[in-house]
């Protein structure tokens, strides 16, 4: 029988977007001595989402091998697809309104900031290639978000879900010198995060309480780029 996690393989894939490996996402604390002479880093921007994925984490179709697990993926899609067809993802952009703050708040922690485009669907290999290629900085920071809408279990509500991530390494010697998963809305409960709370009222029973309300549902979504951002800015304050 096969057991799986959306969760976990969102989980997975976000990992690999932000630092290029398959392995737990390890939190490192900013080392705030060791990053006292970076000036310059590069820092990945990716493009915006086409779509907003509509996950139940803890599917019941995952109980039952390759067949449930398909008929899961097919439930997955055809609720990303409807929220899709409501909120068209250009409507949302949530990746631009993230760098559009991010960038110019790094800048005035004293960081001169090289910005390196990242398309979605490439690899985090081949942009940390870019995000190394020699611009005389000091140090690159692979920094990635990715929104969807999560519920962990099929009678449980909808949540928002923005996570980013933000891994920073020394040009010279190749230290991490901070590494860390911030997580706005849906809570796993995992102890490895930042978890930052959404609204109360950011919650939806079902799929047709997710679409009835468009402008709620993207707002809920929007709400998490100055929370966002502020931690991010925070934990990187020399």
């Amino acid at each position: 029988m096969i057991r799986s996690s959306f969760y976990s393989a969102l989980a997975l894939g976000f990992t690999l977007l932000v630092t290029g490996c398959a392995t737990k996402f390890e939190r490192q604390a900013f080392n705030n001595e060791a990053a006292s002479s970076i000036k310059k880093i590069t820092v990945s921007q990716w493009s915006d989402q086409d779509e907003h994925s509509v996950v139940i984490v803890n599917h019941p179709g995952l109980s039952f091998g390759l067949i449930g697990g398909a008929i899961a993926a097919a439930d997955t899609a055809s609720k990303t697809k409807k929220l899709s067809e409501a909120m068209s993802p250009d409507s949302v952009k949530l990746s631009s309104a993230f760098y559009d703050k991010a960038l110019p708040k790094l800048k005035q922690l004293g960081y001169e900031v090289i910005a390196v485009s990242a398309k979605r669907g490439e690899t985090a290999d081949t942009v940390k290639q870019r995000l190394n290629q020699a611009q005389g900085q000091d140090a690159a920071l692979a920094l990635g978000i990715q929104a969807a809408y999560l519920a962990a279990g099929a009678s449980t509500d909808y949540f928002p879900s923005v996570v980013v991530g933000a891994e920073l390494i020394d040009n010279k010697s190749k230290a991490v010198l901070y590494r860390e998963a911030y997580h706005y809305g849906y809570n796993n409960g995992s102890k490895d995060i930042v978890h930052i709370e959404a609204a109360a009222d950011c919650k939806f029973k079902d799929i047709d309480a997710l679409t009835a309300n468009i402008e709620k549902t993207r707002a809920c979504l929007t709400a998490s780029i100055e929370l966002l951002v502020s931690q991010l800015v925070s934990d990187l304050k020399r």
